[in-house]
């Protein structure tokens, strides 16, 4: 059984080690977070087992190493051989060297006591080199390989990709490349004649029975025999008949009758008998399932892996997945690194982690390093228009933000939330919070979560620092470049004035903190206010306003917001600028399909 994986420069992992132990062990993160990629190592590692074996077979003396070509390369999909390494960097520049130095990739593979490591080596576009080492530290080819790599057989199955309505017999090796291509679904009708094949050896036609009663029992569908025919037939027809009442019985369908959810545990069943494996790869299985189904299913696998002693590994981010298993068969994606879940507290984080954030949170949390939440769209766009206006560093963050809405008052609770799950994935990302004065939920610092920092506006929303009657008059006699307008211009100053006048007393500060202009409702008033003229905003367009102040009208409120946004800059810009430079590891790419030298 594997119980350990180790990558060095696969795809996009450095250095990483996989704790694998235990008969069923679920992989659980967001898409991109590499579980997939994990899954593509294993079946690489097994790969490059199988064609070493072929290869060397009956060959005396040492074999250095043995090529595969793109095309004989049937454990992922890829266009160039570069792909399977980190950065697609095959080379690496020596200090004191004239050319680079080949920088080969490791899978490395643990079963208990026992090791087998994998050396790829870059030879070009369409080719790799492949042999077993000792290990990435001590790249020395082995004596013999290990008695666990010569038993342990590997199946990838990829997501269900679809079904067509046709499918020729193909031979096994076809079979492979579909697979790795991720075309699973082109290959399930030679799987299930493969199974019926089979059981027509054995006496007690099995495996074809237990196949079959499992598909009845999930779906009271009777699947019929296969049928192909080579000297007849171009493709292979295999159908299933549905329940049905009375005398008369239903008609036979083709399988492509049938729905997503059919096919896709038809796809997994049809794996489990027609290749039976040591470790089996399921890249989210949950795919197109009801979550209902989602349990069985899992619950289905996990019994018929246990009878045949075959090892389940699981990719997936179904939270009914993750509630069927304990907290110690989850190896949780979420975050810079790969970790094992201990408690049954840390599995609740994880599943509230999925449930509640975005890929597209995911990846600015990545890229910004911070987070703004704000009480809506409005507020945003009124800090990027001050920041403007004052020419304030904040415009950094502002201009590449992560800004999140919490759309509604007293969702300060929302805010805690969201960014205690970001920390599972980022562990160092920072946050801001901006209320309204009205919000009933100011936590105290023992509430927050570490790394947020919570700002209350003072006086009742961001809008009332917009309240300012001089501010008006320039907006609304901002266009007035004909006779016509200027008159329209001359009326809503007029107006505007008349409603400053009957809603506030006369010389008041508008920059200072008098308690009219604090505690008054500013969006609701503004938004009235400017219905009455030629030029009206509604809530979300009175950044337009911020947009004309001028630096002096600007309160000391606003300033300290900024600058608190600012402090938020050294999270931040790292990530941006890593974005908008190339990174370089001191590795090169090696020059087009030109072989490097054999560092033997």
């Amino acid at each position: 059984m594997i119980t350990k994986v180790r990558l060095c420069r696969f795809k996009r992992f450095d250095d990483e080690t996989f704790d694998l132990a235990g008969d069923s062990v679920v992989l659980a993160g967001p898409n991109n977070s590499g579980k997939t990629t994990l899954l593509h190592a294993i079946s690489a590692w097994n790969l490059a087992l199988r064609r070493w074996q072929v290869e060397t077979a009956g060959k005396k003396g040492r074999v250095r190493r043995i090529g595969v070509t793109l095309d004989e390369f049937t454990a992922l999909p890829l266009r160039e051989m570069n792909l399977l390494w980190l950065n697609r960097h095959t080379a690496r520049s020596i200090p004191g060297a004239k050319t680079p130095k080949a920088a080969p990739l490791y899978v490395q593979v643990f079963a208990g006591p026992q090791s087998l490591t994998i050396e790829f080596l870059y030879a070009n576009a369409k080719l790799a080199y492949i042999r077993p080492v000792l290990s990435p530290e001590d790249p020395q080819p082995v004596p013999e390989l290990p008695g666990f790599a010569k038993r342990t057989e590997v199946v990838h199955v990829p997501p269900f990709s679809g079904l067509g309505t046709q499918e020729p017999r193909h031979t096994a090796g076809m079979q492979n490349k579909l697979i790795g291509e991720g075309k699973a679904g082109d290959v399930i009708r030679n799987l299930v004649l493969e199974i019926w094949d089979a059981s027509q050896k054995d006496p007690d036609q099995r495996p074809w029975k237990d196949f079959a009663t499992n598909i009845h029992s999930l779906f009271q569908y009777e699947l019929l025999p296969p049928e192909f025919a080579e000297a007849r037939q171009a493709y292979i027809v295999s159908e299933y008949r549905p329940p049905g009442s009375g005398r008369q019985r239903p008609p036979a369908l083709d399988i492509a009758n049938a729905g997503s959810g059919f096919h896709q545990v038809l796809l997994l069943l049809a794996f489990f008998y027609a290749r039976p494996s040591a470790v089996l790869l399921l890249d989210e299985p949950d795919a197109h399932l009801h979550f209902i189904l989602q349990r069985e299913i899992f619950d289905l696998i996990r019994s018929v892996a246990g009878s045949r002693n075959c090892k389940l590994v699981v990719a997936t981010h179904s939270e009914v997945i993750l509630n069927a298993v304990e907290p110690e068969q989850i190896i949780s994606f979420l975050g810079h690194r790969s970790r094992r879940l201990l408690t049954s507290q840390q599995k609740r984080s994880l599943t509230e982690a999925f449930r509640t954030l975005t890929s597209l949170d995911l990846v600015q949390a990545q890229q910004v390093g911070a987070v703004l939440y704000v009480e809506d769209e409005s507020d945003s766009k009124l800090l990027r228009a001050w920041a403007h206006v004052l020419q304030h560093d904040a415009q950094k963050f502002l201009g590449f933000p992560f800004v999140l809405p919490l759309r509604g008052k007293g969702n300060f609770g929302q805010a805690k939330g969201h960014f205690q799950c970001l920390r599972l994935a980022v562990p160092d990302i920072r946050g801001l919070c901006i209320l309204d004065r009205d919000s009933d939920q100011g936590p105290g610092s023992g509430q927050t979560p570490e790394g947020l920092s919570v700002l209350t506006w003072r006086r009742y929303e961001a809008e009332n620092y917009l309240i300012n009657p001089d501010l008006l008059g320039r907006f609304v006699t901002s266009t007035s470049d004909d006779l016509f307008s200027h008159a329209k211009a001359v009326e809503s100053r007029r107006v505007i004035d008349e409603q400053f006048s009957e809603n506030f007393p006369s010389g008041i500060d508008w920059t200072g903190d008098s308690r009219t202009i604090r505690d008054i409702k500013g969006s609701d008033f503004l938004v009235e206010v400017l219905a009455r003229t030629h030029r009206p905003l509604g809530k979300r367009d009175l950044f337009m306003l911020a947009e004309m102040q001028e630096r002096r009208e600007i309160h000391s409120d606003i300033l300290g917001a900024l600058n608190t946004i600012a402090g938020l800059l050294p999270a931040v810009v790292p990530a941006v600028a890593a974005n908008e430079s190339a990174t370089d590891d001191g590795g090169v790419d090696s020059p087009g399909d030109e072989p490097l030298n054999d560092p033997d």
